[in-house]
């Protein structure tokens, strides 16, 4: 039988009993008199019994109907109070969140707010995977991440997405480089240089800058943004970075403007996350992202 027994069925019949007619319960939930009328029988068809009387002046329990409403409401009193503890469990319970990434954003101004996040819900630890993958979306495949913080130059325009900041690259070069002593760098200059990159970076690079245009040779290294950026210091080679990360620069090594045909170079910063994600945590953390970076 419960089963067949709605949940909103059980409300309604709780409307009906309060305000005594069919036409008075409708206004009040919001629905079809119609359609309330129709709930009340099914209801009434799956439990085996009338629950209330019809006559012209409205409707009113039977001595079954009121035996039953009377316990409905203690039930769904108690169901409330279930409730509401299961939420407050929730935001009490040490919970866990694991943020991935697809390259660059995983520092600076990202981890500055996942830290802002952290301290703002002690009780939601943060694990961070910095993994780079050739699609934005390939990390959220497996359970072991639940939203990706990544850079993308155009959006996958789906419902489980929000666009946080934009941020334009520049290049890290050695500080006795001889584009050191350039403000502002032209993508063409780089041509003869060795471009670092950290794993997946290149997929990013060449989707930002656009089909058709030539790209320096590239070095790949899986190591962490600290160590490449070591290496560009010793003269390794030149590194892109966020613009707004220029003070994460080690002294041996100084940033610089890059434009392309004159233009910026811009990429956009997504937090992505999979519908079915059940995880509590989730949400608190994309309501957090929301209320900083309104869409």
């Amino acid at each position: 039988m419960r089963s067949s027994i709605q949940l909103a069925s059980l409300n309604y019949a709780l409307v009906v009993a309060e305000e005594g007619s069919f036409l008075r319960a409708a206004r009040r939930a919001g629905i079809d008199h119609t359609a309330l009328s129709r709930r009340i029988r099914d209801l009434e068809y799956a439990m085996g019994t009338r629950i209330f009387h019809r006559h012209a002046r409205g409707v009113g329990p039977t001595p079954a109907g009121e035996r039953f409403l009377d316990r409905l409401r203690s039930v769904l009193l108690e169901l409330d109070n279930t409730l509401t503890l299961a939420r407050t469990g929730i935001k009490d319970e040490q919970q866990r969140l694991s943020i991935g990434s697809n390259g660059l954003v995983l520092a600076g101004r990202a981890l500055d707010v996942i830290i802002e996040f952290g301290k703002c819900h002690p009780n939601v630890t943060v694990r961070l995977i910095d993994g780079s993958y050739p699609e934005p979306t390939a990390a959220l495949g497996g359970i072991q991440v639940d939203v990706t913080v990544t850079s993308s130059s155009r959006s996958n325009g789906g419902p489980f997405e929000l666009m946080l900041w934009k941020d334009t690259l520049a290049v890290v070069a050695a500080s006795n480089h001889s584009l050191a002593n350039c403000p502002v760098i032209e993508w063409s200059e780089l041509r003869q240089e060795t471009l670092l990159v950290r794993r997946g970076e290149a997929f990013l690079l060449a989707d930002a800058v656009g089909n058709g245009v030539q790209l320096p040779a590239i070095v790949e290294h899986h190591v962490s943004a600290g160590i490449l950026l070591r290496l560009v210091g010793n003269g390794l080679g030149v590194a892109l970075i966020y613009d707004g990360d220029a003070n994460d620069v080690p002294e041996d090594a100084v940033c610089r403007k890059l434009r392309i045909g004159g233009k910026p170079i811009q990429i956009c910063n997504f937090a992505r996350w999979r519908p079915d994600n059940a995880n509590p945590a989730l949400p608190i953390f994309i309501a957090f992202l929301r209320d900083r970076y309104p869409s």
